[in-house]
């Protein structure tokens, strides 16, 4: 069940490098994380924009006790900024908001995929997971490259298995994790998979889970660029199959009904 998002300030317990141009933040944020779930994602007005009209929205990395953490690629003018952020700053952060990844079953195997970026943004389900006593579930990492792999021992500490794929073959197998898959698939054929990343990876996942295991289920995570956060603009819509309608479709929105939606409802 969802709850209303908080909107407060929070304060930077760390700000470090993680690796190459990926940033790791730690943040006190005991409301957000008494509510968050996988999946969800926190608005961030970064200090010195706020000139900026909107916010910057991070997925929930982790989440231990109170302490909120993120991490964020130096790629733009507000993520440019936030490297400077010094530990004692006091951040505004709206959240948790979207509709997250549903609890991993007790009764399938379970498999969370991470595109790139999107391996920090599967890593707060592996530990909810393992939390509930389940079994920890098989984390497959992709990227174009070693520098990209994000949080592969964070992962194995949680006593997940870890698979990884890169494009160039600098570690694990050479390939697209959709190489990783469709062998998990072979011995898991009815898995509950979730999935973080680019666009185009997820559309491969879902339609090589429909196509080589009818019997898995599968929630990707769409992180259409967003506006507001809320819901109010419809700024960040895509389309999903509803035969109610003449056309076949509808527009949700990845702000609210998702960024976590069940791959087969996607008009990809």
């Amino acid at each position: 069940m969802s709850t209303a998002p908080h909107q407060i300030p929070c304060q930077v317990l760390s700000n470090e490098r993680l690796q190459g141009s990926y940033w790791r933040m730690r943040l006190n944020a005991p409301a957000i994380c008494q509510d968050a779930q996988p999946g969800q994602f926190i608005h961030l007005q970064v200090p010195q924009l706020e000139g900026h009209i909107l916010r910057r929205p991070f997925s929930i990395c982790d989440v231990q006790g109170d302490t909120l953490t993120l991490v964020y690629k130096v790629v733009g003018t507000g993520t440019n900024a936030m490297p400077h952020i010094l530990p004692g700053a006091e951040l505004d952060l709206m959240g948790p908001l979207g509709h997250g990844f549903s609890p991993l079953p007790q009764d399938r195997d379970c498999c969370l995929l991470g595109g790139g970026y999107g391996c920090a943004a599967m890593l707060f389900a592996a530990r909810r997971a393992v939390e509930s006593g389940r079994k920890p579930p098989v984390a497959l990492l992709g990227a174009r490259s070693q520098g990209d792999i994000l949080l592969a021992k964070e992962f194995a500490e949680l006593g997940c298995e870890v698979r990884i794929s890169t494009d160039d073959g600098s570690l694990g197998v050479q390939g697209r994790i959709t190489v990783l898959l469709e062998e998990l698939l072979k011995s898991s054929p009815d898995a509950f998979l979730a999935a973080c990343g680019p666009r185009p990876m997820l559309k491969a996942v879902a339609l090589m889970a429909a196509a080589n295991a009818p019997g898995s289920l599968c929630e990707v995570s769409l992180d259409e660029r967003m506006c507001c956060g809320v819901g109010a603009c419809f700024g960040c819509v895509l389309k999903v199959k509803d035969e109610t309608t003449p056309e076949g479709w509808k527009y949700l929105r990845s702000c609210k009904e998702g960024p976590v939606f069940p791959a087969e409802t996607i008009l990809w």
